[in-house]
């Protein structure tokens, strides 16, 4: 009766003979070996076990380290007999199927499904964040007439925007799978129970949707959003879904695999199904997205046209843009969909999932070519580690930003306009009513005056006037061919710049990155001469071309040395181009492009305003600099950095006049009417100056004071007032205005969530009360039903002990010195025994346990020299 069972074990591989019992009431043997610590790899007739031990760890092995099965097993085989680990058994194929069931049970366990019998709905076996309203859990919303009020003094207000749902949507492509040798024979243990979503309703989803590609107004994101589509050997080619934009956790049964790329309708299926879980009646919800200024356009016509997709039509949906993406968007996409303009979004930078991929691109190798339900399980297990070591860490502060931004935003507001503030607050408060209904309502923080043609404008109209009334063939593209040499004389400018601020001793660093940038700038003049002939021909000679000193205007040009010899060998930033400004009306009619002379001279038209404009809004930015940074500056590390941003801006200013400078000459040549050389003005240093009245118009000393003639100069060019002067004040005062209101929203969000947080563990330990009770006849299940109640309380305990605000105040002094002794004053000290201090800090009470050094000024606190101790944990 006796049998040969191999047991895997963390300390190797062994071989051992067990006696069942045989008895009539004795279990089966699978149970006997569950009873002994060891988890048999079949049910039938067992021959392989595995310690509990054994599990546990690889399971941790590949959470901490990703460590593969076929590694791991390896490592106990040499564990085994160095020598001849090959003659080992083998049981890898058992140590997957096994692990998968052990990833299951524990899940199972661990949401008290051992306690009670019941449906396992989608979602059940993952953990939410717990800071994050959720109606019936951890929140208990009011009634909306009640939201903004509060009923005493001691409590935290409520706005209406409070109770949202924030999501962050994103897409990973480094999760890939490839298809499955025999599809038939994999079985599910956990379909759509966890985060992937279940295959049945999203499989039928995909089928019907349609996948209709939609015309975009923005940047074309096309080429990230198809990756891995064109791969015919996967059957996904990365996973998509949501998570919490404030904590960064998964949210349960919304990631959804990709087929083909990231398209609209994987991330619609994603998104309806994080926005059903637990959010009960939430009215709000704040979801960003890399491209959601064209993905939430017509999201409620997708969710309406298909039957698999169910969005609350009370629920109201506010798109925003991560603040690193929407750089890469147009210009009016960053007041319309940047978090920084979004009422409730705190500091929500919308871009934490990217984070969140890390963990998962490790073990995305070794489940590349797993089973399917296999790969979704070993996902489902990562993104629940992951959420759970973020539950036991949480905590925050937002007391130091809501200081500052208040400060700034104080002082611009005393100095602005009393009946314009009142303007622009209502200004405001329409533009966030109705930003969800027209996203175009944000460009008030935006300068709003019809700002003159730029050259890209000049450029379209030169080539729809072409396109309505179509020239001589050999004439179409000149527009675009001449804008193209404006780009590469602005570049010449830049480069010419960067050379005479590098001096006579530059880096070699340096000089590679010049060398480069020649060469490039080389080969961009190479390709558009060889274009140029079809317009001007190859009858140019070195007679036709007059060689031209660029006049450069630079602000520190007194500091700058003369450029270094080597840098003189090879200079295409000097080479001239034949531009019809440069040939002349005369020698350009000789060779058949007379009509070149007026297209040139509206694209010099548009180039000199967008110079103009910048060089305002650079001289702009200095003057608010010298203001708020470098007057305030109370050490040399900060007035190194301030003096840092104002050569930035220098640099910015001097290639923006050069370039206007060239300009003009350049209109004067193609012979510009007087008129229009009445309205562009020679640029001379003297006006790049900034005057104190650029920044504070109302201060002493400013009635003989006047602005250069290009801050008057209006669209027309026929008048003098100051529009856009105002609009700058303007748009300053609402962005400032919004950086304050976002910190305070997260100073106030923050304090909510640690009370959620609480209420949430506290939520988890009634539950376990409650599944204790169920198993009172169950020494065991009783036992882990009191162990996991206790560890939700001294969570609960944790997380309030941290969230106290004298525990706050201390932490954040802590922070802000950067020191591990700080002295607090006598006044502080109310009373010490041993080593536990009871103190009084900034109006609060609070205690604590660490080492104290009493002189007579202060009580020294001074911590441990070890640097893996962080404060929080000497607090406890």
């Amino acid at each position: 009766s006796k049998q040969i069972t191999t047991i895997v074990d963390k300390s190797g591989v062994h071989t051992h003979k067990i006696k069942y019992c045989r008895c009539a009431d004795a279990p089966t043997a699978d149970i006997q070996l569950c009873q002994m610590g060891l988890f048999p790899a079949s049910f039938a007739q067992p021959k392989t076990a595995f310690t509990f031990q054994v599990l546990d760890d690889f399971l941790l092995d590949n959470l901490e380290c990703g460590t593969s099965a076929m590694n791991y097993y390896n490592k106990l085989r040499r564990m085994t007999t160095s020598v001849f680990p090959h003659l080992v058994p083998d049981r890898y194929r058992e140590l997957m199927r096994v692990a998968r069931q052990w990833w299951q049970l524990q899940l199972l366990k661990w949401n008290g499904f051992g306690h009670e019998s019941k449906d396992r709905k989608p979602g059940d076996l993952a953990l939410l964040c717990p800071a994050c309203p959720q109606p019936g859990i951890n929140v208990t919303l009011p009634p909306e007439d009640e939201q903004e009020e509060t009923n005493s003094e001691s409590e935290l207000p409520k706005p209406s925007w409070l109770y949202s749902r924030s999501l962050v949507m994103d897409g990973n492509f480094k999760v890939e799978h490839l298809y499955a040798a025999n599809p038939m024979d994999k079985v599910s243990l956990m379909d759509g129970r966890a985060f992937m979503v279940g295959d049945g309703a999203y499989k039928a989803h995909l089928a019907q949707a349609n996948d209709a590609v939609q015309w975009s107004e923005c940047n074309n994101h096309c080429a990230v959003n198809q990756a891995n589509a064109t791969r015919h050997r996967l059957e996904a080619t990365g996973i998509g879904g949501c998570a919490c934009a404030r904590h960064g956790c998964f949210v349960p049964h919304a990631m959804v695999d990709f087929q083909k790329g990231e398209r609209q309708m994987n991330m619609d299926y994603a998104l309806c199904e994080a926005l059903k879980h637990n959010t009960g009646s939430i009215r709000r919800a704040l979801t960003f997205y890399d491209i959601n200024c064209q993905y939430h356009k017509y999201l409620r016509d997708r969710v309406s046209d298909s039957s698999f997709l169910e969005l609350d039509q009370a629920l109201e949906i506010v798109p925003g843009i991560g603040l690193w993406h929407v750089h890469g968007h147009q210009d009016s996409c960053y007041v319309r969909y940047a978090s920084n303009f979004i009422t409730g979004a705190a500091q929500i930078d919308g871009e934490i999932m990217e984070t969140l991929w890390a963990p998962l691109n490790i073990i995305s190798p070794s489940a590349r070519g797993m089973g399917t339900p296999h790969r979704k399980e070993c996902l489902d297990y990562q993104m629940n580690d992951c959420n759970f070591m973020k539950m036991i860490r949480m905590s925050g502060q937002a007391v130091k930003g809501v200081a500052e931004s208040t400060a700034a935003f104080q002082k611009l507001n005393t100095s602005a306009n009393a009946a314009k503030v009142i303007e622009w607050e209502e200004q405001e408060r329409v533009a966030q009513q109705c930003r969800t209904v027209d996203s175009k309502a944000m460009d008030i923080y935006e300068v709003q005056l019809r700002r003159a043609p730029t050259r890209k404008e000049q450029e379209l109209q030169l080539l729809e006037a072409n396109g309505r009334c179509p020239g001589p063939a050999r004439q179409r593209g000149a527009a675009t061919w001449l804008a193209e040499g404006l780009s590469i004389e602005e570049v010449q400018l830049t480069l010419l710049i960067d050379l005479r601020r590098l001096g006579r001793h530059p880096t070699e660093s340096q000089r590679l990155d010049i060398a480069r940038r020649r060469e490039r700038l080389q080969g961009d003049i190479d390709r558009w001469l060889a274009q140029g002939l079809r317009f001007i021909g190859d009858r140019i000679g070195d007679g036709d071309i007059e060689v031209m000193e660029n006049e450069l205007l630079m602000l520190d040009e007194d500091q700058i040395d003369e450029t270094a010899d080597e840098f003189r060998l090879f200079e295409p930033e000097k080479m001239v181009l034949p531009m019809p400004s440069i040939l002349g009306p005369k020698r350009c009619a000789e060779l058949g492009a007379a009509e070149l002379i007026q297209h040139e001279l509206a694209l010099r038209e548009g180039q000199a305003n967008d110079a103009l404009h910048n060089i305002r809004v650079h001289l702009a930015d200095k003057a608010v600099i010298f203001r708020t940074t470098v007057r305030t500056a109370k050490s040399q590390a900060m007035s190194t950095r301030a003096w840092a941003q104002v050569h930035s801006v220098d640099r910015a200013v001097s290639i923006n006049a050069s370039i206007y400078s060239k300009c003009r000459t350049q209109l004067a040549n193609l012979g510009a009417n007087d008129e229009l050389l009445e309205r562009y003005r020679p640029l001379v240093k003297e006006h790049l100056k900034v005057s104190t009245a650029v920044a504070d118009p109302n201060a002493r000393g400013q009635r003989n004071n006047t602005l250069a003639w290009f801050w008057s100069m209006d669209v027309e060019g026929d008048s003098h007032n100051s529009d856009w002067l105002n609009e700058f004040y303007r748009v300053h005062w609402l962005r400032a205005k919004a950086l304050k209101d976002q910190w305070e929203e997260e100073h106030l969000l923050v304090q909510h969530e640690m009370n959620w947080t609480c209420d949430f563990f506290m939520h988890k330990a009634e539950e376990w009360i409650r599944l204790g009770n169920l198993a009172k006849n169950k020494v065991g299940h009783l036992a882990y039903a009191a162990r996991q109640c206790k560890m939700y309380q001294c969570l609960c305990q944790d997380a309030s002990y941290h969230h106290t605000p004298a525990t706050a105040a201390l932490l954040s002094l802590l922070h802000s010195c950067h020191r591990r002794t700080i002295g607090l004053p006598p006044a502080c000290i109310v009373k010490i025994h041993c080593e536990e201090v009871v103190f009084h800090l900034n109006g609060h009470w609070g205690h604590l346990v660490v080492p104290l050094q009493l002189h007579t000024n202060y009580a020294w606190l001074t911590l441990p020299p070890s640097s893996s101790t962080s404060p929080a944990a000497l607090l406890r």
